[in-house]
């Protein structure tokens, strides 16, 4: 598909001035600090051991640096924080969102995109009727959805290459080509 997503992120809430969350600690893993990790985008591939990080919870925002990142298959990754070295320690990060610096982001191939770049993006049809804004993209595992919003109206758009023609991050607008139905 043309237009991909590599790291993802969820409803503009979740982005945080130059901070992009891209998951959330999900509890320990053993005796020593790691942690479990589940990653918004299970394909991606930014985390790697000597980056800092930025861990949001109850007690605010706290950087720490990983030490190791390992796979944990479909249940997320195991990671180790050079700070955490105990289970209690690690056991307090659980619920935490995990933030990264935005320009520490591979950079997107051509054709594709990051969920957080088309937040808030206008949604025009090709003849120029304005639907609304992105406010959210629902990963599906098929294809990704984007949440279309105007008040209280909510259109629904998958990200296929039939319908979403262009996505132009400077100018803030998607224009697609609604399917019979879509509009209804």
């Amino acid at each position: 598909m043309p237009l991909a997503d590599r790291t993802s992120t969820r409803p503009a809430h979740e982005i945080s001035g130059e901070y992009v969350r891209i998951g959330v600690i999900t509890g320990t893993h053993g005796l020593k600090g790691a942690v479990r990790f589940r990653p918004d985008n299970v394909d991606s591939t930014a985390l790697e051991p000597g980056m800092r990080v930025i861990l949001e919870g109850p007690r605010g925002r706290e950087t720490h640096r990983i030490v190791e990142v390992t796979s944990l298959g479909h249940r997320g990754l195991r990671i180790v924080f050079a700070d955490v070295c105990e289970a209690d320690a690690s056991a307090a990060l659980k619920g935490c969102a995990l933030l990264m610096d935005a320009k520490d982001l591979p950079a997107p191939e051509p054709g594709e995109f990051y969920h957080f770049q088309a937040l808030g993006c206008e949604v025009v049809t090709l003849d120029g009727r304005r639907l609304g804004n992105v406010a959210e993209i629902l990963p599906t595992g098929a294809n990704d959805v984007m949440v279309v919003r105007d008040g209280a109206r909510e259109i629904l758009v998958p990200v296929i290459a039939d319908v979403v023609q262009s996505i132009d991050l400077e100018a803030r607008r998607v224009t697609i080509d609604p399917i019979p139905g879509l509009l209804d």
